[in-house]
């Protein structure tokens, strides 16, 4: 009978003995963590590429942390930064999709490849928050990566925004309004202790960028009818509407910029960029356009093949047009995105 109550009692205390073994190991620190800590392996493209998926570049008090996915190229000299910025009207899509591109991660590894950081962002949609939250955020990503510029080889003079539709106008917006006061970061506060929080400040770090690329992106809100204006501002609002319109920022300080629309765009008329390249030109700011026939939104053609002729022909301009903009003296120059 001793036994069996011996046997008994070291059952349940030999497991309790390598639990408290194991709980010995656990770091404590002397006040509440809030660093997210968990393990992110890089992810291997070609050519020598690595990616980091989710790295938060933004933690606000109320909302889920924003999060980037970094291109890196091989290890080596500082490099040029592009940011894509992804569509869906404000309300909806994420940083790995674009278009009619299969793999678009892949395609962005490709830009990489050419010897760029690239990082895909996301941002508050609006049935998150209303604007300006989205452009905020954008400029918070500008701001971390330009912060963090020699943790992950970045060439913080060189920066260049690319977005589609919805992220085409943010990016153009951005790049046209840098470091103004109404657009600025908000307080990056959410790991941040209550104390700590109420005295935290945006970054001081400029947002001003040296190009920017714009796929079939609205310059003009409101000059089309569009349910996603009014869920974007929270208001049928003119006024607040002119003033989140590019065309209406343009000024002669504004970079140099590439704009590309398929011309049968039954979503954001080809009008939209029409009217941001010829206030551009009016202001002396070099501008590029390449305006392809007989395509829909997203440069959707009427067969498979026009869709991939027009999407392959956007993407050789847009990678032209960054080693064009963006490598520095001396680099060579990739030829144009694979066929």
């Amino acid at each position: 009978m001793r036994i069996a109550r011996m046997i008994a009692l070291c059952t349940v205390l030999i497991p309790a003995l390598a639990l408290a073994a194991a709980v010995s190991r656990i770091d404590i620190s002397p006040k509440t963590q809030r660093e997210d800590l968990f393990p992110r392996q890089p992810v291997a493209f070609a050519e020598g590429v690595t990616a980091l998926a989710d790295i938060e570049y933004s933690n606000l008090i109320g909302y889920r942390p924003l999060l980037l996915d970094l291109y890196l190229p091989r290890a080596g000299a500082t490099h040029p930064l592009v940011i894509w910025i992804h569509g869906g009207g404000w309300s909806r899509g994420d940083s790995r999709g674009n278009g009619a591109i299969t793999d678009f991660p892949a395609a962005l590894a490709g830009l990489a490849a050419r010897g760029y950081v690239v990082a895909a962002i996301n941002y508050r949609l609006s049935g998150e928050a209303k604007f300006p939250a989205q452009i905020q955020d954008v400029n918070a990503a500008i701001a971390y990566l330009k912060t963090n510029a020699a943790r992950y080889g970045i060439d913080p003079s060189h920066v260049l925004l690319w977005g589609g539709s919805a992220g085409g106008h943010l990016a153009a917006l951005a790049a046209l309004t840098c470091d103004t006061a109404d657009y600025a970061p908000e307080p990056d506060t959410g790991r941040l202790s209550r104390k700590d929080a109420g005295a935290a400040k945006t970054s001081a770090i400029s947002t001003c960028v040296q190009g920017a690329v714009i796929w079939y992106g609205v310059s003009e809100l409101g000059k089309f009818h569009s349910d996603n204006f009014t869920s974007l501002m929270g208001c049928d609002c003119p006024e607040k509407m002119a003033m989140a319109s590019p065309v209406n920022r343009v000024t002669t300080r504004a970079p140099t910029m590439l704009l590309i629309h398929g011309t049968a765009d039954s979503e954001v008329p080809v009008e939209q960029s029409h009217a941001l390249e010829a206030r551009l030109k009016a202001n002396g700011v070099s501008v590029q356009s390449l305006y392809i026939p007989d395509v829909d939104h997203g440069l959707i053609g009427k067969t498979p093949r026009a869709t991939r002729d027009a999407t392959l022909a956007a993407l050789d301009a847009t990678f032209v047009f960054i080693d064009q903009v963006m490598a520095p003296p001396g680099r060579a120059r990739a030829g144009a995105a694979s066929r």
